[in-house]
């Protein structure tokens, strides 16, 4: 989505002011990473739905992409927030950022929850009443986890195992409500990332296109890129395999590395844009390299005016972002103000910015120039140059067709769950059928903090 972010900071603001003075700790909170994108932080220690409850603003919170969120903020986690009617000074259809800082600690870990947490990955299931017994089981003989966390995965596993609907969105029992909000805020993170996977599974083969399943079970392999579990269906008469991928809220953003294992197998002798694009998502996917040498190398590929604007400043037909810091440090040393060198720099990479139709933010080039020598220099054009690069493959369909093609060779589909409000709400996706975006949320003082990653829309 193309966000006016002027217009987010302006309602930010009017948000900010109404709720500071309800008496909630509130400010406008400027973004580390892009100084344009504005939030509302906020420090509460309930829900967001809660918070806008007590202060009568009607409002609905969408999920954003994990680089979005990074971009918002890079410790909490942020949503975009919609006003569904005038409320809080701002009118209906205004959107904002928001954070909510409050930290208290969850009380279990990363991965406690998940299904080889209550031996659910050591055979299939061949029908939902086997599956119901080893969950239940599974959760019984866990001492590990606290008593209300066991009781609320207990009771939402009840909800989803007792729907007979094809809805997508599951009320909570009454139960699973008084559960549920013994629950801390962390720790319904951890309920939906981990223990989300063993109910989109059983939502999964309740539902049309999974009710004809003969095996159900959990991927064994960690580092299986994409799969979660695999439903084994009979489609007329064909034994077919099911890979899913499970997803909590917007869901981490796959790597380009994920796939791009299938290159091979779909395309048998690429030539032309498609054979250029392949090479690009290649590069981009190299594991022995940083993610700005990854941009680097996929900006030559490309041949994009930038790079050859890059070449000249750096003077050598062949380079790297090593030499990209030299040249940068050089500036540093030789002017001896932060003021000198800023002029020096932007003078000197000034066709390479203009190139991109990008540049780092001041903020960024001043912190980088404020001492003698600074780590990653390059990242003052990296971080522009991926910015760029995504934005090229963005609007080129052929990146489009590519991920398509090689995701319906994995024959994946995505399984995503949210908590909304006192609800279950589950969406499953095919690869096949989607769109995909291309995303980066590093920044000018560190372009190595995230990847490139690509995510269905």
């Amino acid at each position: 989505m193309a966000w006016d972010y002027t217009k987010l900071a302006t309602t930010a603001k009017k948000v900010s002011d109404f709720l500071s003075g309800k008496g909630v700790t509130a400010v406008v909170k400027t973004s580390r990473y892009q100084t344009q994108i504005k939030a509302v932080e906020v420090r509460h220690n309930g829900t967001l739905e809660s918070l806008f409850k007590q202060y009568a603003i009607n409002a609905s919170l969408t999920d954003l992409t994990p680089v979005e969120e990074k971009s918002i903020s890079g410790k909490y986690k942020a949503k975009v927030v919609t006003l569904n009617s005038a409320s809080a000074g701002a009118a209906k259809g205004d959107k904002f950022f928001i954070v909510n800082t409050y930290t208290e600690k969850g009380t279990v870990k990363t991965k406690e929850l998940a299904p080889e947490k209550f031996g659910l990955t050591t055979a299939p299931y061949t029908t939902t009443t086997a599956f119901d017994t080893a969950v239940a089981k599974g959760i019984k003989s866990n001492k590990t986890i606290p008593a209300e966390i066991q009781t609320a995965i207990n009771e939402l596993y009840k909800v989803v195992s007792a729907n007979t609907t094809t809805r997508n969105t599951i009320p909570f029992s009454p139960a699973a409500k008084k559960a549920m909000a013994q629950v801390k805020p962390q720790d319904r993170q951890a309920i939906g990332k981990d223990f989300g996977e063993v109910l989109s599974m059983r939502w999964y083969v309740s539902q049309p296109f999974g009710k004809s399943f003969t095996k159900a079970e959990f991927s064994t392999i960690s580092n299986e890129a994409l799969v979660d579990f695999v439903v084994t269906k009979k489609v007329g008469k064909e034994i077919i395999p099911q890979n899913i991928s499970a997803k909590f809220e917007a869901g981490a953003a796959p790597s380009i590395g994920a796939i791009i294992g299938n290159v091979s197998k779909v395309f048998k002798s690429p030539s032309g844009d498609i054979l250029a694009a392949i090479n690009v998502l290649k590069a981009l996917a190299d594991d022995n390299a940083n993610t700005s040498t990854k941009i680097l190398a996929a900006m030559a590929t490309i041949k994009h005016p930038a790079y050859a604007a890059l070449k000249k400043v750096i003077g050598k037909p062949t380079f790297t972002i090593t030499d990209i810091s030299t040249h940068i440090q050089k500036i540093a040393s030789i002017n001896k103000t932060p003021k000198a060198r800023i002029a020096a720099f932007n003078l000197a990479f000034k066709d390479v910015y203009t190139a991109l139709n990008k540049s780092a933010s001041d903020d960024s080039v001043a912190i980088v120039f404020a001492g003698a020598t600074y780590k990653k220099y390059y990242s003052l054009i990296m971080a522009p140059m991926g910015y760029a690069l995504v934005e090229y493959m963005n609007k080129q369909a052929v990146y489009q067709d590519i991920l398509n093609k090689m995701s319906r060779a994995m024959n994946t589909e995505q399984v995503y769950l949210n908590f909304v409000g006192e609800n279950l709400e589950f969406t499953c996706k095919v690869f096949s059928d989607a769109k995909f975006k291309f995303a980066y949320g590093a920044n000018a003082k560190d372009s190595d903090n995230t990847g490139i990653k690509f995510s269905m829309l």
